[in-house]
């Protein structure tokens, strides 16, 4: 073995050297938070970064996250004590991070962060040399409790005179798009509606509130995890081929082998299914697009409409990839547009075949966060999107070729926007009222060509919020235009969980859905959720009324679905004697009957002349005039 001999000062100059050439990865950018002091829901704090960059090339192996005390708490955490945390957390969820997915320290039972308190954001970059940036930090306040809500059967209440929220189905397992039975029959049992269970399950509810299986277990991987945070994946966008009744849905995959060395979770894909029983039930299933880019939770491939065109508009977000959406030659951050078979339309603004199909042959418009829900605008033929950002939404007509101009700061979403939600209220689904679509829904005419949005609001927030859970309504001025700020049409009331998702017009009314069970949940994935209808409400009608004295049955119609109350009275000829009330009936239009109850049923009517007299009350509180039938006891 040869000693070799090195002078101290050259050791100490070749250790100065290998310091100076450690470069670690520079201090992350915070976009969300969008700035010190913002106020934000103690249970869904949406914490985002971006900006690595290492001068030594050296990958982006993870991020730490921390939420720090920046006062004493009711848990007992002093300033600057750890309150939630995720080490090291990989692949989206280094850029991108929820509540859910990580942990309250020390009492991991604890869900949310207290309200009305002050924390600090802490988020480091480490790369794949185990280097460590510098702290980025950004000062935030939980907002306090929201308005008191009124326990009840329907949580939701029309804030426009005239209208009215009615239940229509039960029993699904986070419901998150709607889409309407191409000329649905009339008939209790006739198909009216799909929804998408974001968990797999395509569902079809008839037009009485039952609900069917059309698909099932749509998805290849098992999307349980944490909300807010990992569980929000899955299957989402829905629309119906109006020829055929085929029904195409968006969802995402994880793929057999992704390529080597490359982080992926999911892949988003569009299917075709097809039945053979007039829509009740799938029975061939094909993939129409496939797009092998990686996807995140909540920022994933959603949206699906067919304009009037008969091309399939696909939306997909930037999977948390921001340079992706300004990236023709990838399928993120876009609106495509393709033929129903899948392939890219011909005429589409950058479609170029000259070194084969790429995906700027599908692109139709780009430059886009996360354009959750579309709708076409009949009086246009233009297609309407809205696009969630980190704290700034927007409402954008879509015009194609266009760049939306999204670029990783929340700024960017002001691009093109006809409104802007500041802060984010999150927008997710769009409908227009008009007479082309479900023969305008039943609404009066001052309301066509009028956009409504869900705003989910919160992720699984408690009771009424200051943002969110209601539907909202924008009205175009004289020139077609979407300029004012919305107007609240359906808002949340209740105290539990529940929030505005689905949306679409169809027969009777625009139809959502509420996103969770509301009330007596276990957690945000349990079966129990709703989809609910609103509809102008008129005036109730009595008519075709009959009644036999001696059984005390009664025999009516009205007009609309109402809570109808009798009452029997007898006329003049001494004193005037309220006799009986029968109790209220829930009664829909056709024909209807009961049993008079209560003291008339108990009390034999003396000889004498009496009137019955029923009134109806529909869900808004509108009252029918009287409807009344004379009769005469003999002995």
């Amino acid at each position: 073995m040869r000693l070799v001999l090195v002078p101290l000062a050259t050791v100490v100059s070749l250790t100065t050297a290998a310091v100076a050439g450690a470069a670690p990865p520079s201090a992350p950018a915070i976009l969300e938070p969008i700035r010190d002091d913002v106020v934000v829901s103690p249970g869904d704090v949406h914490m985002e970064a971006t900006g690595f960059d290492d001068a030594d090339g050296d990958g982006h192996e993870c991020s730490d996250w921390q939420i720090v005390a920046a006062e004493p708490t009711i848990e007992g955490h002093g300033p600057g004590e750890v309150v939630w945390d995720a080490p090291c957390a990989t692949g989206p969820l280094s850029l991108h991070i929820h509540l859910g997915d990580g942990e309250f320290q020390p009492y991991s039972q604890v869900l949310e962060l207290p309200y009305e308190t002050n924390f600090r954001l802490r988020v480091w970059f480490v790369d794949s040399a185990g280097e460590t940036s510098p702290w980025s930090e950004r000062r935030f306040r939980t907002e306090p409790p929201g308005p008191p809500g009124k326990p009840g059967p329907v949580p939701w209440r029309a804030r426009q005179k005239g209208y009215a929220v009615e239940l229509l189905a039960r029993g699904l397992r986070l419901p998150v798009n709607l889409a309407m039975v191409p000329r649905p029959r009339s008939g209790p049992r006739a198909p009216l509606l799909y929804v998408t269970e974001l968990y797999g399950n395509i569902k079809l509810i008839r037009r009485n509130g039952k609900v069917t299986t059309y698909a099932r277990n749509l998805l290849n991987f098992d999307p349980t995890a944490n909300f807010p945070g990992a569980g929000e994946v899955g299957l989402t966008g829905i629309v119906v081929e109006p020829r055929t009744g085929d029904v195409f849905a968006s969802m995402v995959y994880e793929p057999d082998a992704p390529p080597p060395g490359e982080k992926v979770r999911y892949y988003g894909k569009v299917v075709r299914l097809h039945s053979s029983d007039g829509g009740r039930v799938a029975t061939r299933q094909t993939t129409v697009l496939d797009i092998p880019e990686s996807q995140g939770p909540s920022h994933q491939i959603s949206s699906l409409s067919i304009g009037p065109d008969r091309k399939l508009y696909v939306h997909v977000a930037d999977g948390l990839k921001t340079d992706a959406a300004q990236d023709l030659e990838s399928f993120l951050g876009k609106v495509l547009r393709v033929n129903l078979d899948g392939s890219p339309a011909v005429d589409n603004p950058f479609y170029d075949t000259s070194d084969g199909i790429t995906p700027r042959d599908f692109v139709y418009a780009y430059g886009l966060r996360n354009p959750f829900g579309g709708a076409w605008r009949a009086a246009n033929d233009t297609l309407y999107l809205v696009d969630n950002g980190p704290a700034i939404d927007r409402f954008a007509r879509v015009v194609p070729g266009r760049n939306f101009l999204w670029d990783g700061f929340n700024e960017s979403m002001r691009s093109y926007a006809l409104y802007n939600w500041i802060p984010s209220y999150a927008p997710l689904n769009i409908a227009f009222v008009q007479h082309e679509t479900a023969s305008d829904s039943g609404f009066a005419a001052e309301k066509m060509d009028h956009a409504f949005v869900t705003e989910s609001g919160p992720t699984w927030g408690t009771g009424r919020q200051y943002k969110g859970k209601r539907i909202v309504e924008f009205v175009p001025d004289r020139r077609g235009r979407y300029r004012a700020a919305p107007r609240t049409f359906v808002a949340y009331t209740g105290v539990g969980k529940a929030t505005a998702s689905g949306l679409a017009a169809a027969p009777e009314g625009l139809y959502f859905t509420d996103l969770y069970k509301d009330v007596n949940y276990a957690s945000p994935i349990e079966r129990g959720a709703k989809v609910w209808r609103v509809r102008e409400t008129r005036r109730p009608r009595i008519s075709r009324l009959r009644f036999k004295p001696r059984k005390l049955r009664t025999r009516y119609v009205v007009s609309e679905p109402a809570v109808v109350g009798a009452m029997i009275r007898r006329l003049p000829g001494g004193r005037r004697v309220r006799l009986g009330v029968s109790r209220a009936d829930r009664a829909d239009t056709g024909s209807n009957r009961f049993r008079v109850a209560g003291r008339a049923a108990r009390k034999r009517l003396e000889p004498g002349r009496y009137v019955l007299i029923l009134r109806a009350r529909d869900v808004a509180g509108n009252r029918s005039r009287p409807a009344r039938v004379r009769f005469r006891i003999v002995r």
